[in-house]
């Protein structure tokens, strides 16, 4: 029998090992493979001492799962020691280029993000993070021996400067998600579009605007190159730190840089705004495309609850048990409310102004006057009756009429149309 044949028995019979929790013998494993106990024995020490781990009947297996069979084999040369670069899995030199690549571009994007020095961080971090992606999709796609590059009407390769035309992300994503809309998909299109807005402009007030996106960006390329490549390719594992959170951050300056970045930060907002509007609810509530997170402390009771200075629980909503757990334990942060009457109504002063504010329509209290008349929402006089609930209300104390959140939504939608803004600006009774 081939060595190597014997050696790949062994590693399907730890990788069952681990993933049943089966304690086992070494006799068990000289019987599988059809090597000697002594070699079993030696192997044990110089080979697998990095994922046995001894029971009280026998060994348990924690990490070959970790690891392809291939790298598996490889740890059975000749040298000595294990060394990280032999458990790598390998494939093509064009894949194992891309992969680099697309590991490395996300490292940076990380290193720029979390540099404090660093001013222009959110574009940093959306290009180096388009380059990462469009690599990652590329290497997938390599793999499966699917041609990633335009053709010419004749099936051969589009070429510009001398090389193949390649897809660019947009088309990558397409391609690989099958047109089907996720929160993934929509994530990663949010940023296609606000790296041509941000690349050439300055603009730290985006930063925090945009940080939720770029978590789930992350998360989510991470999870993509696991589920293709591995868990050897997890970003962590290169001494990468999480980054230190301060509980404050100066809210007047966020205000006065965004009062002097207006121009470029309001189209950039109202560009967020407009794409997350054009979203089904459950992509917006997904934190694959937006991850939003209490930062709080663990209270140890011990020193090893307390070895880990954040722990990252993961958020499976199709997992009832694991979502109870992530109930009870963010349950104890949720705010008390008080009860206020007319909370979240407006007046009418306030639905122009919010209206103006949105849409950068000239919209006065006489337009809202003409408006509510022309889709009429509410009656003349002062009257619960023939009041249309979802956008406007009757107050009895104060015998005046308030409107909704709702309202104020129908009416930017509206006034963006320019046929219905004229309908409103010329309605008469």
């Amino acid at each position: 029998m081939r060595k190597d044949t014997q050696i790949r028995k062994a590693f399907h019979f730890f990788l069952e090992a681990e993933q049943n929790s089966r304690v086992f013998t070494l006799d068990e494993v000289a019987d599988t493979t059809g090597w000697s106990i002594k070699t079993v024995e030696a192997y044990k020490t110089k080979k697998w001492h990095f994922f046995l781990n001894e029971a009280p009947s026998g060994f348990l297996c924690d990490g070959v799962s970790d690891i392809c069979e291939d790298a598996f084999v490889r740890i059975h040369s000749q040298r000595a020691t294990v060394e990280d670069e032999f458990l790598r899995p390998r494939f093509s030199p064009e894949i194992d280029a891309l992969i680099d690549k697309c590991r490395e571009a996300a490292l940076l994007a990380i290193q720029i993000y979390n540099n404090p020095l660093i001013s222009f961080r959110a574009p940093g971090y959306i290009v180096n993070m388009v380059i990462a992606y469009t690599a990652l999709l590329h290497a997938i796609f390599e793999r499966n021996r699917i041609e990633y590059w335009y053709k010419e009407e004749d099936g051969s390769p589009k070429i510009t400067d001398g090389d193949y035309r390649y897809w660019e992300l947009k088309t990558c994503v397409n391609k690989y998600y099958k047109g089907n809309q996720t929160p993934e998909t929509e994530n990663i299109n949010l940023f296609i579009n606000l790296r041509n807005k941000v690349e050439h402009r300055f603009i730290p007030a985006l930063d925090s605007t945009i940080s939720g996106y770029c978590q789930a960006l992350l998360l989510n390329f991470e999870r993509l190159l696991i589920k293709e490549f591995g868990n050897y390719f997890v970003l962590g594992q290169n001494n990468l730190a999480l980054s230190l959170q301060l509980t404050e951050y100066s809210s007047r300056q966020q205000k006065v840089l965004r009062s002097i970045q207006s121009k470029y930060y309001d189209d950039i907002r109202d560009y967020i705004n407009n794409y997350r509007e054009g979203l089904p609810d459950n992509i917006l509530v997904s934190s694959k495309f937006c991850f939003r997170a209490f930062l709080i402390p663990i209270l140890g009771n011990h020193a090893k609850s307390s070895d880990i200075a954040i722990e990252f629980v993961h958020f499976d909503p199709d997992n009832p048990e694991e979502m109870e757990q992530y109930d009870k334990q963010v349950a104890f942060i949720k705010q008390k409310r008080v009860q206020v009457a007319d909370q979240g109504k407006l007046m009418p002063t306030d639905v122009a102004r919010i209206v103006s504010e949105r849409t950068r329509v000239d919209f006065r209290v006489h337009h809202h006057t003409r408006a509510w008349k022309l889709y009429k929402v509410r009656p003349s006089k002062p009257s619960p009756d023939k009041c249309d609930v979802k956008y406007c209300q009757f107050s009895v104390p104060f015998k005046s009429f308030i409107y909704t959140e709702a309202w104020v939504e129908f009416l930017c939608e509206k006034v963006q149309n320019p046929e219905e803004l004229e309908r409103i600006i010329n309605y008469r009774d």
